[in-house]
C-alpha cells in the first residue's frame, strides 16, 4: 500500500490538536482569597512581631559588640566614626561610596563594593537613601539596616539571603553635584 503525505497529514494534525487541548500539566490560576478584616489584622500582627524580633536581634548585636550606635526613627541604627568635609549628599548629587556588607553573624557578603547612586532617585536599598543626607566626602560610618530597609524578604539573589539584617561599613569616596555625563 502506498501512503501519500496528504493521506496522513489531516488525521495527524487533528490528533496533535486534540492532544494539545488535553494538556492538564499546566497550573490553573486560583483567585486569591478576599482580604477579611481578621486576615488583615493577623498579617499586621505578624509583621509587627517580625519587626520587634529584628530590633531585638540588632540591639543584642550592638550590646554584645559594645557599639555606640544610635537608633533612628526610620528603623536603622548607625554611627559616624569620621565626619567628612564638603557638601552633604542630596537628591541633586551623586554619592559614591565603598562598602563592606556583612550579616549579623559576621559573614561578609561583599567586601569593598563600590556603590554609586543618586539619593532618592535610584534602586539602591532604601536604607542608603535614608542615611545619605548625613554623609560628606571622606566620612566613615557603620549602619545596621533591618530587612525592610535592605534587600527585604527575597535577598539580592546572590550573596545576601532572604530577610537579612545587614551591616554596612562605608567610606564616602565622593559627593558630586551635576557630574559630567559619560
Amino acid at each position: 500500500m502506498n501512503w501519500k503525505l496528504s493521506d496522513i497529514s489531516i488525521p495527524l494534525l487533528a490528533l496533535c490538536a486534540l492532544l494539545s487541548c488535553c494538556d492538564t500539566s499546566r497550573p490553573t490560576a486560583i483567585a486569591p482569597a478576599p482580604m477579611t478584616p481578621e486576615n488583615k489584622n493577623a498579617m499586621i500582627e505578624l509583621n509587627r512581631e517580625m519587626v520587634e524580633r529584628e530590633n531585638r536581634q540588632i540591639e543584642t548585636y550592638i550590646r554584645r559588640h559594645r557599639l555606640p550606635m544610635q537608633r533612628f526613627d526610620d528603623g536603622y541604627y548607625g554611627m559616624i566614626t569620621r565626619h567628612g568635609e564638603g557638601i552633604a549628599a542630596t537628591d541633586s548629587t551623586i554619592l559614591t561610596l565603598r562598602a563592606t556588607i556583612r550579616l549579623l553573624s559576621g559573614e561578609v557578603c561583599y567586601n569593598d563594593r563600590i556603590i554609586t547612586f543618586r539619593p532618592g532617585n535610584t534602586a539602591e536599598i532604601s536604607g542608603l537613601h535614608r542615611v545619605a543626607a548625613s554623609l560628606r566626602k571622606g566620612a566613615r560610618a557603620s549602619f545596621i539596616f533591618p530587612p525592610l530597609l535592605a534587600y527585604g524578604i527575597y535577598g539580592d539573589g546572590d550573596k545576601i539571603p532572604q530577610r537579612s539584617i545587614l551591616i554596612y561599613d562605608i567610606e564616602v569616596l565622593n559627593v558630586a553635584i551635576n557630574p559630567p555625563k559619560p
